[in-house]
């Protein structure tokens, strides 16, 4: 039976209502979005936790991402982030436009939209589509720091290890310190150190093919009355998110009066790189425009103008969908980008990283300190299909974004109807409910054999195991993906 929440909270910091102590420690490694968030569902839970990070501060590069209504699901149980959440975010246009710069379609994102399902976040009136990485990141810090939560930066992990006579999990960092928790949460990402201990090998990435030209700046960089600063907002204007697509590659663009953030998805030549350092020259991003599309005047000056630190070439790299995320005792688990990489064409990477840490944290709380593994091994159970179909999906919007047949405006059709959509089966899930209300189902059928079905994928949809190779084959063969017609994918 799922564990009731108790009505009187032995614990409140900041407005935040603390559940009684578990007795359980986690230690997270890495301070990601995911690892952040993770570790406020965790603490709100009455867990205790320690966060380490590699770098030695919060890092103020990236760009922007997305962050679904799922993922805010559990927001208004922290007033002061909900107030900071909804004081800056905004109900921003989504404009798709030709590759030469014409703005074609605008649409609001699907949870926004008049008469649109209810979404999953509580007191949240406007969901906004894109965030500001530096601004989320800056939130999450501000509650941890709130919260008194342990954040140790400049703390690199060399080694995970799992000792099942004690029942506890260690992290070695690089400097040879120890830290020790009943539960190690991996949550560095792709390049985790922990496919070892959990896989019993090293799971190579593959590059897919594609890179993202990144970057985030001041509209102050872009000069008053040249052609590039025609695509900024006029003061009072809502931002914006808008979409330049072209054949094999994509540019976005979110308008902020503070921030603007670029991100261009391109083939990759073998230069780009997983890191922050990786900078690239604006000429170099021009150069490529200039190439393969002809992106009109206004885009270019635009591009032109971006300052030289601001902008990274991030190369896109993934996994098969990996269905095993914690080790062999239970006691490490891997949380986002760790566990499954997304195309950023997903728009779901930064989403499913927070709905896991919603996700563990309630499984830790159901399980208790008696059942710590177990706890982690149905978290594991209750994510894994829902976060493939998630994926596959990223797979198969990068596909459509990429061939867009622009024609259908001259017989007055809109070529870009269901190029991006996502389906209220992703905005309506609250993966907080979800866990308390499956998990003695799902430990019945890890531990006992019992039926169990996950009803977090569309509803009628079949769950079919699948690799990036095949999948990648049939998109060169001409095969047109039948994902979304598996299930309801409607809004």
């Amino acid at each position: 039976m799922a564990q009731s929440l108790p009505s009187r909270p032995v614990e409140v910091t900041d407005g935040v209502q603390r559940q009684p102590r578990t007795g359980i420690k986690i230690v997270i490694s890495g301070a990601g979005i995911g690892g952040m968030f993770a570790a406020l569902e965790c603490w709100r839970k009455g867990i205790d936790v320690e966060i380490l990070e590699q770098n030695d501060a919060l890092s103020s590069l990236g760009d922007f991402f997305a962050i679904g209504p799922s993922a805010l699901s559990t927001l208004h149980y922290y007033p002061t982030m909900l107030a900071e959440y909804n004081k800056t975010t905004w109900n921003s246009p989504i404009w798709w436009c030709s590759p030469d710069g014409r703005k074609v379609v605008s649409e609001l994102p699907e949870w926004n939209r008049v008469g649109a399902a209810p979404h999953a976040a509580k007191d949240v009136p406007i969901v906004g589509f894109m965030k500001l990485r530096s601004q989320v990141m800056k939130m999450l810090e501000d509650q941890i720091k709130r919260l008194s939560i342990p954040i140790l930066y400049g703390h690199k992990v060399a080694n995970y290890e799992e000792d099942g006579h004690s029942g506890k999990a260690r992290v070695i960092t690089t400097k040879g310190e120890v830290f020790t928790g009943d539960v190690v949460v991996a949550a560095e990402g792709i390049g985790t150190k922990s496919h070892e201990i959990i896989t019993g090998h090293h799971l190579p990435f593959v590059g897919s093919g594609y890179a993202v030209i990144r970057g985030a700046f001041s509209p102050e960089c872009i000069a008053p009355g040249s052609r590039g600063a025609e695509l900024l907002l006029r003061p009072g204007q809502t931002p914006e998110v808008r979409t330049y697509a072209g054949e094999n590659m994509h540019l976005l663009v979110l308008l902020t009066h503070d921030k603007i953030g670029v991100a261009f998805t391109h083939k990759e030549d073998g230069s780009a790189k997983e890191s922050w350092a990786n900078t690239i020259p604006a000429e170099e991003l021009v150069a490529m425009l200039s190439e393969h599309t002809n992106w009109g005047e206004q885009i270019m000056d635009f591009v032109k103008q971006v300052p030289s630190d601001a902008l990274i070439d991030w190369k896109l790299t993934w996994r098969d969908p990996q269905p095993v995320w914690a080790s062999k005792g239970g006691r490490i688990v891997q949380l986002g980008d760790s566990a499954h990489a997304f195309l950023p064409s997903s728009g779901n990477g930064a989403t499913q990283a927070m709905e896991d840490g919603i996700s563990l944290a309630e499984c830790l709380y159901q399980g208790g300190s008696a059942r710590v593994s177990w706890a982690v091994k149905v978290h594991t159970k209750l994510r894994y299909q829902r976060v493939s179909v998630i994926q596959r999906f990223g797979i198969v919007s990068r596909q459509k974004i990429h061939h867009i047949d622009m024609s259908l405006l001259d017989e007055g059709k809109n070529p870009f109807e269901g190029v991006w959509q996502l389906g209220r089966w992703m905005w309506q899930h609250k993966p907080e409910d979800y866990a308390r209300e499956n998990f003695a189902a799902a430990l019945g059928h890890l531990q006992e054999g019992k039926p169990f079905e996950n009803t977090n994928l569309p509803k009628g949809h079949i769950y079919e195991d699948w690799n990036v190779e095949s999948e990648l084959k049939e998109q060169a063969a001409g095969i047109i993906s039948q994902l979304m017609s598996n299930g309801d994918w409607s809004i």
